[in-house]
């Protein structure tokens, strides 16, 4: 069977699928999946095994909602556990504290785990991500740390709700956004068709670059693991034309006990030729969710390139 033909019929019953599961979504609606050709980005990819993976576009247009919001936010609530403090942990998927976020003099502070603290110029409330512990996915949100001069500028990580200050217009807009945003959640699962092993660090810093919607090249540092946070690393749930990179809905530590479940067969069209993914089914020791599935960037091998 030819490739062309194999991939339109994986991607009606990927689809099909996908429409069923959820029949109640107002306003969804099928998205085509297709190879990309070159650097041409489409919105709907699927993986080597019929792993669907969607742009933001082909998000709303399957799902009628954003994969993502930003709001920023300029102040943290006192934090009742800290003495009242405005200092309140940062964790990841399997609710592990990676980072604190606080409030210094009036400015963000980023405080590694090892008492480093980093001023952070930016703080953006980023809507519901991956989480094993459903409680938390519920109520903490995703956030991303703008520190200049932390390694790879900073992180993500998720953040209680109650710490966004509902004091400020900028806080009470944030959390508004938060209530009405469903969220990804987790990936789709997938058998697991690799062994299970420690979650490697991707390593694509030093050998990887996404594409901006301007043409220019940009680092993808931050996909790397962040030893001074944890050693996290980030696994997203929709990847393809996103000019960065995808979109970070998990983290979890390197080492975590994972399987790789699917793959892109090709270089993404994001990159500059060197970048591809891999979609990984990651062990929670959590019984009501075994397993989170996400994709996360690799190198991608010489003998996957395609001409522009």
């Amino acid at each position: 069977m030819r490739c062309a033909t194999r991939c339109l019929i994986l991607a009606a019953g990927v689809l099909a699928v996908m429409q069923s599961s959820d029949a109640a979504s107002s306003g969804s609606k099928r998205v085509r999946c297709e190879q990309p050709s070159g650097y041409r980005v489409v919105d709907c990819r699927l993986g080597k095994h019929g792993t669907p993976d969607l742009s933001r576009r082909g998000w709303r247009a399957r799902h009628g909602s954003e994969v993502t919001i930003s709001k920023r936010i300029d102040s943290l609530a006192p934090n009742p556990a800290a003495d009242g403090a405005a200092r309140w942990p940062l964790v990841d998927s399997l609710g592990q504290q990676h980072a604190s976020l606080e409030i210094v003099r009036g400015r963000f502070g980023l405080l590694t785990l090892g008492g480093t603290r980093y001023r952070a110029g930016v703080v953006n409330v980023r809507g519901r991500g991956c989480a094993a512990d459903f409680r938390q996915q519920r109520r903490f949100t995703l956030v991303q740390i703008i520190a200049r001069s932390a390694p790879a500028s900073g992180t993500q990580g998720f953040l209680d709700i109650a710490a966004v200050d509902a004091s400020t217009p900028a806080g009470r807009a944030a959390r508004a956004a938060f209530r009405r945003q469903r969220g990804t959640g987790c990936g789709p699962k997938g058998p697991e068709r690799g062994r299970l092993r420690p979650l490697p660090n991707p390593r694509v810093g030093a050998v990887a670059h996404a594409r901006l919607s301007s043409g220019k090249l940009n680092t993808v540092t931050e996909y790397d693991a962040k030893p001074l946070f944890g050693n996290i690393v980030y696994f997203s749930s929709n990847t393809t034309s996103v000019f960065v990179g995808g979109i970070a809905r998990g983290m979890v530590r390197v080492g975590t006990p994972a399987a790789k479940v699917d793959e892109i067969t090709r270089c993404d069209p994001n990159s500059d030729g060197t970048l591809t993914w891999r979609y990984w089914s990651i062990r929670t020791a959590n019984p009501r969710r075994p397993r989170m599935y996400g994709w996360i960037p690799a190198p991608c091998p010489a003998r996957s390139r395609r001409p522009a």
